[in-house]
């Protein structure tokens, strides 16, 4: 056998070995504040809230913006410290999937609410989120210094997509913008036709 095909064998059989499983928490190994924000960046469904968050922030103009970037990271600490403290529990499928629906929704329609509700609207959006990341976090027996990581995350992801949109004015990325709304929303409401099919 050449060395070649030899390699070849040697990678496909590495391939092929187990390994690990983690179901929400993948092992960083350099520490627990990068494992807290791995498990954002690896929770597709979060990251795919929090942008859709982000668009909706971003749509509204400066000032608007502005609120939503700080109350958005803080809420979703709060949040998660509160579920921490008080060991909160539960199941929130449904509450996602219309939450999504909802904040999806006022993107695809460019609705232009006074800055007090949007600030009202990213704080809630992101504490509820912040919750069920906390109560993830503590189910996986990860400590405090994990939420923070997360929390970074959040504030990192929450100020580069806001801004992007807040300072991209053209139209053609002000129309994807609200094209990629109405599929947040559409995957919200598919959610909830499948929670509702799934209970009969």
């Amino acid at each position: 056998m050449t060395p070649y095909r030899a390699g070849l064998v040697l990678s496909f059989g590495a391939l092929l070995a187990p390994s690990a499983a983690h179901a929400h928490l993948v092992n960083s190994g350099v520490g627990p504040f990068y494992d807290g924000a791995l498990h954002l960046i690896l929770s597709p469904m979060d990251i795919v809230r929090l942008v859709t968050l982000c668009l909706f922030a971003g749509a509204q103009g400066p000032q608007s913006a502005r609120s939503a970037v700080i109350l958005a990271p803080a809420a979703w600490l709060l949040a998660g410290v509160a579920a921490y403290a008080f060991g909160a529990t539960g199941s929130f499928g449904f509450a996602n999937a219309i939450s999504l629906f909802l904040i999806g929704g006022l993107v695809a329609f460019d609705l232009r609410p006074p800055p007090a509700v949007v600030g009202a609207v990213a704080a809630g959006f992101a504490g509820f989120l912040g919750l069920q990341n906390g109560m993830a976090l503590r189910s996986d027996g990860m400590d405090w210094v994990a939420l923070l990581g997360t929390a970074a995350a959040v504030l990192v992801v929450v100020l580069s997509v806001t801004a992007l949109v807040v300072s991209a004015t053209a139209f053609p990325f002000r129309v994807a913008c609200r094209v990629l709304g109405s599929w947040a929303s559409a995957t919200g409401l598919l959610s909830i036709g499948w929670i509702v099919a799934a209970s009969r």
